[in-house]
């Protein structure tokens, strides 16, 4: 028998301990105040003094993202891709004091920082240090509730993903074997979105983020309307005219989901979500017309138009679709009399003439001679192509428009074309299946979903996929950090929605309740 005295003997040093002051972090805390003054000195001393706040900056980061709860560091992330402007975008404009930040997401760190060497851009480190802070608190057992209310995307999307990235690898070791060059640069542009996908699957919950999400990607969206309507106004103030873009062609993506966005709360008709559609789609849809993008308009009425034949025949879509009916022959009339009249009246149609007819638009043209060299290009390796490293050979001559663009043989504007002459057809199928997958399980998603918010994430899914893909027919594509972006979030939201909605069978226990509830 252990006497009763014992207990206290035993357990005396346990309560001391407990109630011993701990010891306070002088030491740590100096010898990091001492690193963070030396490093800003530093980068005051080499770079000048706007980048002497990055050291505190980069900091403060670390410190949000092991502290807050990711998906608000993701968050933040993804306003920083998409929100915040950098000087490489249009050269010689106006530019917000942000752009410093934007030039180290989106720039390699030896481009724009004295690190000579350091081949990495501010957007892949940030990517790790998010990766790395999910990966110890799922390790520790950190924020227990986090990882508990997260659903993991469809296992499919993940598998096709490592399928793609295999494919883009073998491509480029097909290239150098066969002459072609070492271009790192294309391995980028081709393995972001899946660098990103990673981050915003381990970071976000599911349906419970889709309103987070959204309000991010409309706020950039604001942003980046705002910033073009200024650099218009400062290029008229200055010159007498417009430039040809304010912001980058990427933006056209940005500001197309976030119309969609935006619209998608007119439908719910809510009284609050009607008032704040009515105040922000103006502003969207000025920031798309002042940064003079043609793709843009095009972008969004495919996006519009594969929502409206995704979504089913009743209510507000049967009686719209009756008028569009009765409306056809005078449709027919207006973009008759309009295709060789100018004007605003007819604008819309001669938008849709410059991207269509070579004969009034010469940039048209040239893209048209662009896609013809690329397709006799392909003959030289149409299953496993010419290599990731490759370039088309210009059998029409063309323009030359390498002052301003070197890579134009590397990396068409057609990014659909370029990469089946670089891939191949194995490799352009591998490498594109990812987005398949999505699109497929956003549309099951859709047609299975019961709650109404879920149905729009899904169509916002699917628009955005349509619009990064009309990027990728008309432009450079990949090239974008929009691009890259918004085509994670689609692979992140629809793999996600596809398991919650039963569009992609799974465990039950993969589905945990939280996750049902939309964050407000």
């Amino acid at each position: 028998m252990i006497p009763v005295t014992a207990a206290p003997a035993i357990a005396a040093p346990r309560a001391e301990k407990a109630l011993a002051p701990r010891r306070p972090p002088g030491a740590a805390l100096a010898a990091l105040v001492a690193a963070l003054g030396l490093a800003t000195v530093a980068a005051a001393a080499l770079a000048g003094p706007l980048l002497a706040l990055v050291p505190v900056t980069l900091a403060a980061a670390a410190y949000a993202i092991a502290k807050a709860p990711l998906r608000w560091s993701a968050a933040a992330f993804l306003f920083l891709l998409l929100g915040v402007d950098d000087t490489s975008e249009v050269v010689g404009q106006w530019r917000t004091p942000l752009s410093i930040l934007g030039n180290l997401v989106h720039n390699r760190l030896d481009h724009v920082t004295p690190l000579h060497g350091v081949s990495v851009t501010g957007m892949e480190v940030l990517c790790a240090a998010l990766l790395l802070a999910w990966a110890q608190r799922r390790a520790t057992g950190r924020d227990r509730s986090e990882v508990r209310d997260r659903v993991s995307a469809a296992a499919p999307l993940r598998a096709l993903a490592l399928v793609a990235l295999a494919a883009i690898g073998l491509s480029m070791a097909w290239g150098v074997l066969h002459g072609a060059s070492w271009a790192p640069w294309k391995v980028r542009n081709l393995t972001h979105p899946f660098l990103l996908f990673a981050v915003f699957d381990a970071a976000f919950r599911g349906p419970a983020d889709h309103r987070l999400v959204g309000r991010v990607v409309v706020a950039s969206a604001v942003a980046r309307a705002l910033l073009a309507v200024v650099v218009q106004r400062l290029a008229v103030l200055e010159t007498g005219g417009k430039f040809l873009a304010a912001t980058s062609h990427g933006d056209s993506v940005l500001f197309v989901v976030a119309i969609f966005l935006v619209l998608s709360e007119l439908v719910t008709r809510d009284g609050r979500r009607v008032v704040r559609a009515a105040l922000l789609l103006p502003i969207l849809l000025v920031g798309m017309r002042e940064n003079e993008r043609r793709v843009a308009w095009i972008m969004l009425a495919l996006a519009l138009g594969v929502a409206w034949a995704v979504a089913p025949m009743r209510g507000l879509k049967r009686r719209f679709t009756r008028a569009a009916v009765v409306a056809t022959p005078l449709l027919a009339l207006y973009v008759g009399v309009g295709w060789d009249r100018g004007g605003r009246l007819f604008a819309p149609i001669q938008t849709l003439r410059g991207v269509s007819d070579t004969s009034y638009d010469h940039s048209a043209y040239w893209r048209e001679v662009e896609n013809w060299n690329i397709a006799v290009s392909m003959r030289a390796g149409p299953v496993l192509g010419v290599g990731l490293g490759g370039e088309y050979t210009e059998r029409m001559k063309n323009d030359d428009i390498s002052k301003d663009y070197p890579e134009y043989r590397q990396w068409p504007h057609n990014t659909f074309l370029g990469l089946l002459l670089l891939l191949g057809f194995v490799g352009f199928t591998a490498a594109w299946s990812p987005f398949a997958g999505a699109l497929f399980l956003a549309l099951r998603s859709h047609r299975l979903a019961r709650d109404p918010e879920h149905r729009t994430a899904a169509l916002a899914c699917v628009a955005t996929i349509v619009a990064c893909h009309v990027l990728a027919y008309g432009d450079t594509g990949a090239h974008y950090p929009q691009y890259k972006v918004f085509m994670a979030l689609a692979l992140t939201f629809a793999g996600k929605l596809a398991v919650v909605t039963g569009a992609w069978p799974t465990r039950p226990a993969a589905v945990p309740p939280a996750v049902l509830e939309p964050d407000t």
